[in-house]
């Protein structure tokens, strides 16, 4: 007997979850394309070298196999670096900026302890290869934006750091302690900061940087107002102008700025952002200078930006507001007896060419009180019963 149960962290997709997931993505797909973005397919199965370039992905978090040869394989744990290594030798042939979009599964190994108990999840994102500068950074956080707001998302908050200026900030304390110093801002573990073995300045400085999340504009004058930050005037002025052009264009009061907001430094070199909803993370992204040179054969670098939305967590947000059931069928096609087999196929084929319309066929020589049942619990609308000599056509009433 063949073992039925699933692997674990794996997980079916029955009609409604799909039917759910289809809606979220066609209709940032929708935006995606209205936008000027084109869809991209990258392979699930990528080198292992090629996934863990950058740093911004652990070689213990991916789900490896072994290839022909020497080759380590992995399957993708998500799709920046796949797309980065696909377009890097290319962008000096192509025109840029390139816009491309993906809709796409990735996997994650399950951790020792099998938490999260999830291997495979569900993404749609963006990539802006070959833009930089505040008009594609903007681009990109008001194309997230139309989309939380085409999908109808509730109470959702953009938060927003920068990792090139948190990263100067931290290049401000000694090398020995920056990374422990990093470590407990990520974290937010003031408890930690507050027992370095640093000076009463340092540790000063540390928990002013921890503090550096709120209200874009509150944070920023808090910003100016420290001594030590008097050498990144244009950086600030910089994320100034970004969340300017979001509360003209965008919703006002949806985005915090929090310079904790860490990321891995080698992936990131600009702005980096997520998007939460009733406590879900359901997007994030960031700019990502560097990348591309890893991929380039002379390590040409390109300026890029992008993101994903986690179609998982949205389906749960969302849930409320997506279709409750699967699509349901128009027609019923009902042979009255087996000669009438070959002409109910046949009208059955008319209706789908002549209307554009879905229909089903009835299996089974059932009485018409059983067919009449089981159309209404299936929602369909009408029946065509056919004989070998005609049809007759009728509207199933609700009960």
């Amino acid at each position: 007997m063949v073992h039925s149960t699933l692997p674990a962290g794996s997980k079916d997709l029955l009609p409604l979850d799909v039917a759910q997931k289809r809606w979220i993505e066609n209709c940032v797909q929708h935006v995606f394309q209205a936008w000027g973005y084109q869809r991209i397919i990258t392979p699930t199965l990528e080198r292992l070298e090629t996934l863990t370039a950058g740093g911004a992905v652990q070689p213990e978090t991916v789900i490896q196999m072994r290839g022909s040869g020497a080759d380590v394989l992995g399957l993708r744990p998500e799709l920046t670096a796949s797309i980065a290594r696909a377009y890097a030798p290319r962008l000096e042939a192509v025109n840029c900026p390139q816009r491309l979009y993906y809709n796409a599964n990735v996997f994650r190994a399950l951790p020792t302890n099998g938490y999260p108990a999830q291997q495979e999840y569900y993404q749609s994102g963006v990539e802006l290869l070959g833009g930089s500068g505040s008009i594609a950074d903007g681009e990109i956080l008001l194309l997230l934006a139309d989309c939380l707001q085409q999908l109808k998302l509730n109470n959702w908050q953009m938060i927003l750091g920068d990792a090139r200026l948190t990263g100067a900030l931290l290049n401000t304390f000694p090398s020995q302690y920056r990374e422990i110093i990093r470590r407990c801002i990520a974290h937010l573990d003031r408890i930690q900061l507050e027992s370095l073995p640093i000076s009463a300045e340092m540790r000063s400085r540390a928990i002013q940087l921890l503090e550096l999340r709120g209200k874009p504009l509150d944070v920023l004058a808090k910003m100016r107002s420290l001594d030590w930050t008097a050498e990144l005037v244009g950086e600030i002025d910089y994320l100034k102008s970004l969340i300017e052009l979001w509360e003209s264009l965008a919703l006002p009061d949806t985005i915090v700025l929090d310079l904790s907001l860490i990321q891995t430094f080698d992936y990131y070199t600009g702005i980096v952002f997520e998007v939460v909803s009733d406590s879900r993370v359901v997007a994030q992204g960031g700019r990502y200078d560097k990348l591309l040179g890893l991929y380039h054969p002379q390590g040409v670098n390109y300026p890029s930006i992008g993101f994903c939305l986690n179609l998982d967590d949205l389906q749960r947000v969302l849930l409320p507001t997506l279709p409750q059931r699967t699509q349901i069928s128009h027609w019923l096609v009902v042979p009255t007896s087996p000669p009438a087999t070959k002409p109910a196929f046949a009208y059955a084929a008319k209706l789908r060419l002549d209307h554009e319309v879905q229909v089903e066929l009835e299996l089974e020589f059932r009485s018409k009180a059983t067919v009449l049942a089981h159309a209404r619990s299936r929602g369909i609308e009408q029946i065509a019963w056919v004989s070998d000599r005609d049809v007759e056509i009728n509207q199933v009433e609700s009960e």
